[in-house]
């Protein structure tokens, strides 16, 4: 009798195990993951141009570098205005100093102003940020001049791209479905990789995503991980 009870219980956990195995199987086959990808080549509608100034001053003469830095910075903003580059698209850093050293030991500091252009015009502040030599005074060094580029519409492309992406994910899903005769269902689950925002033709990519400002041009590539149900 107690064996019948074992062998009987044996079989009923058997059944059981059996059982889930059976459901955790078809419930793994009733769904199916694929990965969708979306690109778009887009081009930038705002530039920012950076400019940094120094002077060489001696140790006793810092307040005077400060001086002369700030009319240096005075001199560039007023030509910038000339050349019709607005005062409010202009913003002012403030100045900075760094100490230089020369075999002896301390020679002087290094004085800095930093300001930016942030504008539509971008040709316009290309031709300024190419040919410099007219903007800068005389005595000062062009420390820094850097151009980025950004786009104003950038969320509402973001935004089309991850619907973009899903929707290849779907057709991916429905590729693979259909070469077994199943048709694909909802959406069980969705998950947007990171942006890759690149210079066109890149190859460039990021666990944290890429954001390239120094091309005016621009490619932007996002991935979408969905799960579907099988029909």
């Amino acid at each position: 009798m107690a064996a019948a009870l074992v062998l009987a219980a044996g079989m009923a956990g058997a059944a059981l195990v059996f059982g889930l195995f059976f459901y955790g199987a078809r419930h793994q086959r009733d769904a199916i993951d694929v990965t969708g990808l979306a690109s778009q080549p887009f081009e930038a509608d705002q530039v920012k141009w950076s400019l940094q100034l120094a002077r060489r001053t001696s140790e006793s003469g810092l307040a005077e570098g400060y001086a002369r830095t700030h009319q240096d910075v005075e001199a560039v903003v007023h030509r910038l205005e000339q050349a019709g580059v607005p005062d409010s698209a202009i913003t002012l850093q403030p100045i900075t100093t760094q100490p230089v050293y020369g075999p002896q030991g301390p020679q002087g500091y290094q004085v800095m102003q930093s300001l930016f252009v942030l504008s539509s015009d971008l040709s316009a502040v290309e031709g300024l940020a190419l040919n410099p030599a007219g903007m800068v005074p005389a005595g000062t060094v062009l420390q820094e001049s850097r151009l980025e580029y950004f786009y104003s519409g950038l969320a509402d492309v973001k935004r089309s791209l991850l619907a973009r992406a899903t929707e290849d994910a779907r057709k991916r899903a429905a590729e693979i479905a259909g070469s077994v005769g199943e048709k694909v269902g909802g959406v069980l689950s969705a998950q947007a990789g990171v942006f890759q925002i690149t210079e066109p033709y890149s190859t460039e990519t990021a666990a944290y995503g890429v954001y390239n400002t120094s091309s005016r041009k621009k490619e932007i590539r996002v991935t979408v991980h969905a799960r579907f149900a099988i029909d």
